[in-house]
Parts: C-alpha cells; sequence; structure tokens
C-alpha cells in the first residue's frame, strides 16, 4: 500500500480514536496535561511504525498496546506521583465518562470511582475502562491483551468485583 494511502487511512484512525485514547489515558494518569503529551507520542510512535514499512494487522490493539507501555513508563519515572483530587473535581466529564457513572448503578461522583479504580489491580482497572468507558466488546480488549474472550470476560467479572468492593470501604 501506498505510503498516501497509509496516511490518509492513520489520519481517519487518528480522528475515531483520539478521544478513546486520550481518555484511556487520562484515567490511568490522571492528568490532562500528561494524557494530552502520551496521547500524542501514541499516536507518534504508531505512524512511525506504519511510515517504516512495518505491517500492523490490528490498529487498535496495537496502540493501546503502546498506551499501556508509556503509561508504566511514566509512572516507572515518576513513582511517587499522587492524583490531586482537586484536579479530578476541576474536569468537565464527557458523555462516555457520565454514562459510565450511571452504569455503576450509584450516584458517585467521577473522583471517587477514580480513587477507587486506583485501588485496585493495573488489569482490572483497564478492561473497566475499555469496556464501560470506552464501550469496547470483549473481543477488542482480548486482542488488545493477547487473551482469551473467556478470559477477558473473568477478568472483567472479577474487575467489577473489585470496584465494588473499593466503592463500599
Amino acid at each position: 500500500m501506498k505510503l498516501v494511502e497509509n496516511e490518509q487511512k492513520f489520519l481517519e484512525f487518528y480522528d475515531q480514536n483520539i478521544t478513546k485514547i486520550y481518555r484511556y489515558i487520562y484515567f490511568r494518569v490522571g492528568s490532562q496535561e500528561i494524557a494530552q503529551d502520551l496521547s500524542s507520542e501514541a499516536f507518534l510512535k504508531t505512524w512511525q511504525y506504519l511510515k517504516d514499512g512495518n505491517f500492523i494487522g490490528n490498529l487498535s490493539a496495537m496502540i493501546y498496546q503502546i498506551c499501556r507501555n508509556l503509561i508504566a513508563d511514566y509512572f516507572r519515572k515518576n513513582p511517587n506521583l499522587l492524583i490531586p483530587i482537586e484536579d479530578v473535581q476541576e474536569t468537565h466529564l464527557s458523555e462516555a465518562e457520565i454514562g459510565f457513572v450511571k452504569k455503576t448503578d450509584e450516584n458517585l461522583k467521577l473522583e471517587q470511582i477514580m480513587g477507587c479504580l486506583k485501588q485496585i489491580k493495573e488489569e482490572y482497572q483497564e478492561v473497566i475502562i475499555w469496556y464501560y468507558v470506552d464501550d469496547f466488546e470483549v473481543g477488542e480488549i482480548a486482542q488488545i491483551l493477547g487473551k482469551s474472550e473467556g478470559a477477558v470476560r473473568v477478568s472483567l467479572s472479577r474487575a467489577v468485583k473489585a470496584l465494588k468492593g473499593a466503592l463500599e470501604v
């Protein structure tokens, strides 16, 4: 495929996914600025990989894997970071985030949910965000994580149970 065709397809992919990627990273790092930087870096790394002539079977799975690695690198470099609750309260909620709050069947504030998300395992955080916030199908999550759909369903069930437990404390 020609580079021009790849560029057009990538730009379409970017337009369709930038909000999801940003939101996923934001829920993990809790900072708008860092989420913007890491989102840009994820798309840049993905584009560079394509530009170098490499084949990507599932672009969504690849970029989320890059995001996971960037987030891990960020926390490795900044191990003592805490998210000030004031920063979370000042954030404007998107429709997807409002939907996530409603899906918990609780009238909890977003900062409470984010605080509780930080208390559960990293894998559980990811599957909850992807499934409830980004509306990913179980199959898509399975591709990103490199697991079977059954394993993802089990993780999702355990994640919801862990989040409910954290919310009750």
